[in-house]
């Protein structure tokens, strides 16, 4: 364990951002030759009433040869933007960037930064509307009025839905209860068709959960303590397969890996809630079963939501083959790490949590970054990463 001690103790210079740093991505917008990192800066969020400009900055810091972020550029979406995702949309060499705005009541609901040659590499950010008169039934003011806009829109994905070749989008609206499926026909034009889904959806995974070569996609169920499991088809669309409690309260993000090497892609599912645990699914030949749960380990407060667990990664930390566990830990302001064992049996899948310190500054974003972890600091406006992981002191190979 010496050197994930190490690893946990070292960390890097802070980077400022907008208000808010809340989800974090990366691609070689600039090409070259090193990924860019975005960070998505959806600041504090407003009553659908109050007068904006409410918060709409991605932060973008571009390398400039070498695998350093060091040049940091603003760019303007929709109001509330809440997660991102970096692909080349339109075929045309170029990295884009694909943002849902979860407060956007101006229709501007999904945002494309078209990518481009010249710096700054990202086109002003081109509105994406989803149609439809959406109804909304969660919280609201004593006046009864949303406390929230239509449609809501909090995760998206891509994926290959049609099997045309060209990348298709899947958005998924909280304030409204359903995923929206966006066909793209590869010129900058996107076709949406909505699915329902049960109160309060939050995030969205993509992985092929039955391996017959067609996408599905798994759904975190925010208000309604689920997990919902639907398989594509090859007419492009989608049914539902499987639903099942999260065992936890307010699952938020999940990710899908494959953690026992076993060929089925298995689910993990952070509940920032009172239980404050991670919980993980295993693909049982396309069946999901409940294996094991995992706790942070950090104090509580009392509050009747912790709101602890904010994102999850899965990564090979430790360079031993198999995914460790990542979580952001906002209230404690820790990042805590599971290192992964790659065994099947019943809680066996992650080892005992270790967590490290970050005073003041509310971890709620991570990816990695070449050989680091990002890490998004919202309560204090920066990210920071953490020191390279390979050293020949690796006490676990």
């Amino acid at each position: 364990m010496r050197f994930l001690l190490f690893f946990l103790a070292g960390v890097a210079a802070a980077h400022p951002t907008a208000s808010g740093p809340y989800h974090l991505a990366s691609g070689d917008l600039n090409r070259d030759g090193h990924p860019d990192l975005v960070i998505v800066c959806r600041g504090e969020l407003l009553l659908p009433t109050e007068k904006r400009p409410a918060n709409d900055t991605v932060t973008v810091y571009f390398t400039e040869g070498t695998p350093e972020p060091v040049r940091r550029q603003d760019f303007h979406v929709g109001f509330g933007p809440y997660t991102a995702l970096v692909q080349d949309l339109d075929a045309d060499g170029f990295l884009d960037l694909a943002v849902v705005n979860f407060q956007a009541n101006d229709n501007r609901h999904l945002s494309i930064l078209w990518g481009q040659a010249q710096a700054p590499f990202l086109a002003s950010a081109a509105a994406i509307a989803i149609p439809g008169d959406h109804v909304y039934d969660k919280q609201r003011t004593p006046t009864g009025q949303p406390i929230y806009p239509t449609p809501g829109l909090t995760s998206i994905a891509s994926l290959d839905a049609d099997r045309d070749g060209k990348p298709d989008l899947v958005a998924v609206a909280w304030s409204s209860d359903f995923f929206v499926l966006l066909h793209n026909d590869g010129r900058r034009r996107f076709t949406p068709k909505l699915y329902p889904l049960p109160p309060g959806p939050r995030d969205v995974a993509v992985a092929d959960f039955n391996r017959d070569g067609i996408a599905d996609l798994a759904f975190t169920i925010y208000s309604s303590n689920l997990v919902e499991v639907w398989l594509g088809v090859k007419d492009g669309g989608f049914h539902r397969h499987q639903q099942f409690h999260s065992q936890g309260h307010i699952p938020y993000h999940l990710k899908a890996a494959d953690l026992d090497r076993d060929g089925f892609v298995d689910v993990v599912v952070g509940n920032r809630g009172p239980s404050d645990n991670v919980t993980v699914f295993r693909n049982e030949a396309g069946r999901f079963r409940f294996n094991g749960s995992y706790r942070t380990g950090t104090s509580k407060k009392g509050e009747t939501t912790a709101d602890e667990i904010r994102d999850l990664l899965l990564h090979d930390i430790d360079g031993d083959g198999r995914l460790d566990l990542l979580a952001a830990g906002h209230v404690s302001h820790k990042v805590i790490f599971w290192q992964g064992t790659g065994r099947p049996g019943f809680g066996q899948a992650f080892g005992p949590p270790i967590s490290h310190l970050f005073p003041g500054k509310g971890p709620r974003a991570l990816l990695p970054l070449g050989k680091r972890i990002a890490v998004g600091m919202f309560d204090s406006n920066e990210w920071l990463w953490w020191p390279d992981l390979a050293t020949s002191a690796h006490p676990l190979r």
